[in-house]
Formats: C-alpha cells, structure tokens, sequence
C-alpha cells in the first residue's frame, strides 16, 4: 500500500497551504523552539519542515523517504522487545492514509542516539478546506527520562513486593473500616488462608474469640490517639478454627490532617516460644513438687535423727554413769585391796566414760544446733566477742592474752547461735595458744561492708598442718592428740553448720606453731573466698 496522494497540487501549493499565515514569523519561532521534536510531511510524505530537535531525534539526511521503511531507517523500535516497529503500524504512515491514530511509544536507536532513547509519537493529518490530504504534523516527545524514573520505581516496587512476600513475618495492612486491604503470603500461611481468601475481610473474622474484646479496646485507643499498639500473647485463629499464638505490633496510618486511615500491623508466630514456655512451666512445677517431697523427706529424716540422737543418748547416759559410779566406788571401798596398777584401770575406766559422755554431749550439742528456731536480729558481734573474752579470762586468769577486738561490729543473724561460734572459735584460739608466754588473739574485719564482708578470729598458737585442712569440720576429727589438747573435736562442725544456717562459709589457714586464722561470711548470695595470707 502506497501513501494517498492528492496530484491537483504540486508540492508547493501544498507547503503553502501548510503554513499559509499572516502570523507565519511568530509560528514558525515557536516551533523551531519546542523542546518536542516536529516535523511535517506532504501527502507523498517528502519532508516540508521539521524543527531543529526533529532533526536531531532522526538523524542526518531527514528529506524525503518512503514511509513504509520509515522504521528501519530511523531506527524505530518497540519499548520493551527492542524489535523493529512495523512502518504499517507507525502513526505517520496511518495519517497519511487518512486515519487519525492514536499515541505510540518507540525506542528510537539511530546514529543521533546509538544507546537509544524512548519517545512518544503522534500523528495527524493535515486537510484543506475541502476535505483533501495535503500531508501530515508528527510530534516527538522525549520520555526517556520519565521511563526510566518508572523504570526504577518499578524496579523498587517489585523489590519491596519481594521482600514483603519472602519475609518470614506477616505483614497485614487494613483500611478505616478494618477490613484487609493486603496480607503477605506468610501471614495468610501462618491462618490457613492464601492472600486472595483474605482480601475484604474484616480483620475481627480471624481473631480468636476470647480476645475480641481486647481487640476492640486496643483498636479503638489506636484510632483515637494516633498510637503504635503491642499486643503480645495474642491470639488469632486459623480457618480450621484452631487458634495460633501471635505477637501484634500495630501503627495506625494517617492522613495529613490525622485522619485514621487504615493501620499495618507485623504477626510474629509465637507458638514455639509459648510451647516452649509452658515446658518450662511444667519442669518447674514438677521440681517444685520433687523438691518439696525431698524436703519433707529431709525434715522427716532429720526428725528422726534428732529423735535417735535424743534416745541414744538417753540409752547410753544411764550405763556411762553406772560405769562412772562403780569405779569411783571400787576407788573409795577397794582402795586398799588394789594394788597400783589396779587403781590406775580403774583411773582409766573412769576417764573413758567420762570421755564417752563428753562426746555424747557433742552430739546433742549437733543435733539442737539443725533443730534449732533461727531468729535473725541485729547482732553486735563486737560485744559478743568482749563478752567470750571476759569469759576465757575469769576461768584462767593467771594467763597472759592479749586481746584485740575490732569494735562496731553488726550484723544480722540469731544471737545465740552466733554467740556460739565465737565462744568455740576464741575458745579454740585460748586452748592452743597456753603454751604462749604472751597468747595473742585477735577478732575482726577485712575491709568492705555489707554482703560478702569477711570477719576471722587469729591466735598465734600451735597452728595445724594445711595438708589436712579438710578435716577440720567434720564431726569427731581432731588435728591434735588428746595427750596434746583437750576436745571432743565437735567445735568446728558446730560453727560450719551455725555458717551454712546464716547462708555463709567458713573456712581456716594455718601454719604448725605459728598460729591459726578461721574466717567467716554471713548471708552471702555468690563468690569465692579471697585468698588471705
């Protein structure tokens, strides 16, 4: 097909006609300074005019040219396959055929654009007064710059699109009325629902019964005062009407006037968390349930030991003093019909069960310390000590000791008890340091205050061997001969367990005759002893 032509009117007439004006001048500046290109051709489609910015969006060599090669030799190409426009389909050759064509969009790549740009064209044809073609106007916008901005935007649309739908968070976006606007695929998923399903729906269908009240509630402080809501424990339930444990975090979307528009929320899946700790509840019921059995067991177990404790020594008392009465009395009546070695048996008969209701004594002394009510006060341990020490000193005054007592000393613990600790710890401290010209013993601090403040008693006696400072506490384990020292070896087992009553520690350093140091801590939560020297 060829482009119609009209042969009464040579291409003159026809360009005159074109642009026959008294306003010619004014026109023609115009359009030589339109930033879109312009061009106009005859009926026979050769070149009457074209502006300057037509000339540099086609390229050198724009006269005349057959319109149905129009596309190859410009370079015309579609926007998105780059492959040649057809010349049929162009809007300059369908004006020329008497249409008027509506608006393309070309990527023109041509020695004028060799990286190619992307114009809008439009074309119309050009009548006379009769009716008759005399040519056609084409207009050339550029719009590289605008495809390209939606290009990117795009671009950008599709990415953020992408992360929302493979992020593994729900994303749920509701309008004013609270129906759903948008979901992600991870949201729906987590419901049982695909997207599509969710659409239109108000948000209250696929909210678990119990909680719609604080939904509303939530909601309604959300559109009213414009703020962010949390809602953590929440329930939604799913289409099979099971419901799934959520974290909500919500923020409502405003208009510039602060108008409620809608709200976005993001669903954080709980369940595991939940399930998790609901584990950790049950385990900690049941330890609570085995560790109180295992305390009833303990109480009853230590009730039963104090009851044998009790009964024991009650059974042995009574035929120690039967031992202890016949020998004194063998002593008193027999005298004289025992010889010297007789006499000294019964010496040591009688020294033995007077040992054995020593130890017996040790062991009741135990036993009412476990058993004892713990009744904490405000202790003054300072006067404590000044009160053992008075005392050590009336049963022996013709000893020299020195004692140092740091004053000012509380803290919080049953008077009693701990009256008890210093009594055994100076009176350990008075019985190795006799052999002392001038004993020194010493009760105090080191420095600090409050939890995990370290008192000690030091003497400058016998001392003890470190090899065997783990036997220092334990029941009936002595570090000296009796020959040596006197004891029952129940002392330092009595302060361990008053210690550990007060949630504290004890513990001893010492050097054989050069004096021994036992340190103490009362309600201490954590740590370990500093290591003193």
């Amino acid at each position: 097909m060829t482009a119609r032509s009209n042969p009464d009117l040579p291409p003159d007439e026809v360009a005159e006609r074109l642009f026959q004006s008294e306003h010619e001048t004014l026109l023609r500046a115009i359009l030589g300074n339109s930033t879109d290109g312009l061009f106009v051709v005859d009926a026979q489609g050769r070149n009457l005019y074209a502006n300057d910015m037509a000339r540099r969006i086609l390229g050198p060599g724009f006269t005349h040219y057959d319109p149905r090669i129009w596309s190859e030799r410009y370079g015309l190409f579609y926007p998105d396959t780059r492959t040649h426009y057809p010349a049929e389909q162009l809007p300059l050759y369908r004006s020329l055929q008497g249409e008027e064509p509506p608006e393309v969009d070309l990527f023109i790549r041509n020695a004028a654009h060799p990286e190619g740009r992307h114009f809008r064209v439009r074309s119309m044809p050009v009548r006379d007064s009769q009716g008759r073609l005399l040519g056609a106007i084409t207009n050339l916008k550029d719009t590289h710059d605008q495809r390209q901005a939606e290009a990117g935007q795009l671009r950008t649309k599709l990415r953020f699109q992408l992360m929302l739908e493979t992020a593994q968070e729900g994303v749920w976006m509701i309008d004013a009325d609270r129906r759903t606007t948008y979901v992600n695929q991870y949201a729906a998923s987590l419901l049982g629902y695909t997207p599509e399903e969710m659409l239109g729906r108000h948000l209250l269908e696929f909210v678990y019964q119990p909680e719609l009240s604080r939904t509303v509630r939530e909601l309604m402080t959300q559109e009213n005062e414009g703020q962010a809501v949390l809602l953590d424990d929440f329930r939604l339930v799913r289409k099979d009407g099971t419901p799934v444990w959520t974290l909500v975090a919500a923020c409502p979307v405003q208009d510039e006037s602060g108008g409620y528009l809608g709200s976005l929320a993001m669903i954080t899946d709980i369940s595991q968390r939940r399930e998790d700790e609901e584990k950790v509840r049950r385990l900690n019921a049941e330890l609570e349930q085995r560790i109180g059995e295992r305390t009833a067991q303990l109480e009853f177990s230590n009730r039963e030991l104090e009851s044998f404790a009790y009964s024991v020594a009650h059974d042995l008392r009574v035929p120690l003093r039967s031992i202890s009465n016949f020998t004194q009395a063998l002593s008193e009546d027999c005298s004289a019909t025992l010889d010297t070695t007789g006499l000294d048996y019964l010496q040591r008969i009688r020294a033995s069960s007077q040992r054995m209701a020593e130890l017996i004594d040790g062991i009741l002394a135990i036993s009412r310390v476990n058993s004892a009510e713990l009744v904490e006060t405000d202790v003054d341990l300072s006067g404590l000590a000044h009160t053992v020490a008075e005392q050590l000193q009336r049963w022996v005054p013709e000893r020299t000791v020195r004692f140092r007592i740091r004053d000012g000393l509380v803290d919080r613990g049953d008077a009693q008890l701990l009256r008890l600790v210093l009594e055994n710890l100076m009176g350990n401290a008075w019985k190795f340091t006799r052999d002392k010209p001038v004993a020194e013993i010493e009760f105090g601090i080191f420095p600090g205050t409050g939890h995990g403040r370290v008192y000690f008693v030091r003497d400058n006696g016998a001392g003890f061997d470190m090899e065997y400072q783990k036997k220092l506490f334990g029941v009936f384990q002595r570090l000296h001969t009796q020959q040596e020292f006197e004891g029952h070896g129940v002392g330092l087992a009595t302060v361990q367990r008053i210690i550990r009553r007060h949630k504290g520690r004890v513990w001893g350093e010492g050097r054989v005759g050069e004096g021994a140091t036992f340190y103490f801590t009362l309600h201490e939560l954590t740590g370990t002893p500093p290591a003193f020297r």
